[in-house]
């Protein structure tokens, strides 16, 4: 008996180890080996959570370049930039479903941005609020529709060349990574700033800008914001830096989880499995079920929210700020549950399902984003970068 639980241990201590030496090398030698798909296109299969809805009078839909950002010092971003990508997922959208009219449009819009040099100067009071302003609303959605578009008509040459030295410019301009930076304060301290939310947005930009470059060097650096985050939680799968933000604790922690299962199906469309990367028990399946215990008592995130720091509008630490219906707070958990079925997480979640009135709001949130894979789309994709219920499915 004995002799059998050594070889288990050894078994996933192996494991394990192997993982992490995996990852090691991905992170040091991991190249682009489609320099076209960053997000593929679904096939019809897909469509019903899947925008492929054809557009109505797209020569309406104007998005005219913006040159400045000028977003709040304390919390909020450039709100312009937000409503640009709101209309341009009218055809960003679609493009992703393979419908060849709304990737003409998202052509047109991308030649038109980069032939005029938008974003030429961050000229806010805050760049850290400037930056996310650009990565989170313009870089991560245009590259990943460029992709899109890629894929479904042509470009020339030279059309390929004006796009992609505009995005080499704006991705550079207002990337973000945080390296050699750390937290200065509060339960946060001495965590690496590569871990924060706007680092792993920013991370997504050089991701994407790496593929259609085909720079293996680009690629690679998300990889280490991902290992800053994973390696960054606490043993109760809380991230230090995400969870101390009163009301917006968990929304946060959320965004962040976001962040991640972007760039690892990034990785995964490249070839890279970094899902199962674990380092002594900090994984991607501890940060989910933080997110399920929160649900099931909600007061187990209050000693890290009522720090405060920067909650936005979200001033009640004891009220948590999550919306059912919304991608932001919720994308990850398609990803995640595509892939993992059959982990106990995901049968935690079945097992509330038996009894449904006796859920508190959380509880129902995770059941009504469970129930919904695979069925209908969400319309805002800001933090997920494409559709979560669409391209982030496995």
């Amino acid at each position: 008996m004995i002799k059998k639980i050594l070889i288990i241990i050894l078994f996933f201590a192996f494991f394990s180890t192997n993982v992490f030496a995996n990852f090691k090398d991905i992170k040091k030698k991991a190249e682009v080996k489609n320099s076209v798909i960053i997000f593929p296109i679904k096939d019809e299969s897909n469509y019903k959570s899947c925008s492929k809805r054809a557009l109505r009078n797209p020569k309406y839909h104007k998005i005219e370049p913006l040159f400045k950002v000028g977003a709040p010092k304390n919390y909020g971003l450039d709100d312009r930039y937000n409503e640009v990508r709101g209309i341009f997922e009218k055809f960003s959208m679609p493009c992703g479903s393979g419908n060849v009219e709304a990737c003409e449009k998202v052509k047109e819009v991308l030649l038109n941005w980069s032939k005029q040099g938008a974003i030429k100067s961050l000229k806010g009071p805050s760049r850290m609020n400037d930056t996310l302003s650009i990565n989170l609303h313009i870089n991560n959605p245009f590259i990943a529709a460029y992709s899109f578009a890629k894929q479904v008509i042509s470009f020339t040459e030279e059309e390929d060349e004006i796009i992609k030295n505009w995005f080499k410019k704006t991705v550079k301009k207002t990337g973000n990574l945080m390296y050699n930076k750390k937290v200065g304060e509060g339960k946060a301290k001495g965590k690496p700033s590569s871990a924060h939310n706007h680092a792993l947005t920013s991370a997504i930009s050089y991701m994407e800008l790496g593929i259609i470059l085909n720079d293996h060097k680009i690629f690679r650096r998300a990889f280490k914001n991902f290992e800053a985050a994973m390696k960054s939680q606490r043993k109760d799968g809380s991230l230090p830096i995400e969870v101390r933000r009163g009301g917006r604790a968990m929304f946060y922690q959320g965004r962040a989880m976001n962040a991640l299962a972007v760039i690892a199906i990034i990785a995964e469309n490249q070839g890279y499995n970094i899902w199962d990367v674990d380092f002594k028990g900090k994984n991607y399946h501890n940060l989910v079920k933080f997110f399920l215990d929160f649900a099931e008592n909600n007061e187990i995130v209050f000693k890290y929210a009522k720090e405060m720091h920067a909650p936005g509008p979200a001033t009640d630490y004891k009220r948590q700020d999550l919306v059912i219906n919304n991608a932001n707070n919720w994308g990850w958990l398609y990803a995640y549950a595509s892939r993992y079925p059959d982990h106990e997480n995901i049968k935690r979640i079945e097992e509330w399902s038996k009894n449904i009135s006796s859920l508190n709001t959380y509880q129902k949130g995770f059941i009504s984003n469970y129930q919904n894979i695979g069925h209908m789309p969400f319309g805002d994709a800001s933090w997920t970068v494409v559709q979560a219920n669409c391209h982030f499915l496995k």
